[in-house]
């Protein structure tokens, strides 16, 4: 069987399940911005705002940086996207980074504690 993807870069597909059955899709959003603390709580305030709760969300000051590594439970490309433009765009923000793990033996219908 063969199975065609899109190479255009902008592209999201908002639903992997009929690709991959029995992977989950997670994200993991890298944050990195001035030494201010009031940037992790509006980063809070976006997740709140989108109803996303985090897994996991570790914050480390670096040198004169603070970095956020927020790990998401399971939603679309297309959900993760907007959420880390969101971040982006908050003052005091330097960069972010997202990333993307598929998470194999998660069982039909699976709903991640966050969307139950």
């Amino acid at each position: 069987m063969c199975q065609a993807f899109s190479t255009d870069t902008h592209a999201t597909c908002e639903d992997w399940s009929h690709v991959l059955p029995g992977v989950a899709l997670t994200h993991t959003v890298h944050l990195v911005s001035r030494l201010n603390p009031d940037i992790v709580s509006a980063a809070a305030s976006v997740l709140e705002s989108e109803t996303v709760v985090a897994d996991r969300w570790a914050v480390t000051k670096c040198g004169g940086v603070l970095e956020q590594r927020i790990a998401l439970g399971e939603m679309s490309e297309g959900q993760a996207v907007r959420l880390r433009e969101q971040l982006a765009a908050l003052d005091g923000v330097l960069r972010t980074r997202l990333e993307h793990h598929f998470v194999r033996g998660v069982p039909a219908g699976y709903a991640s504690p966050r969307t139950r």
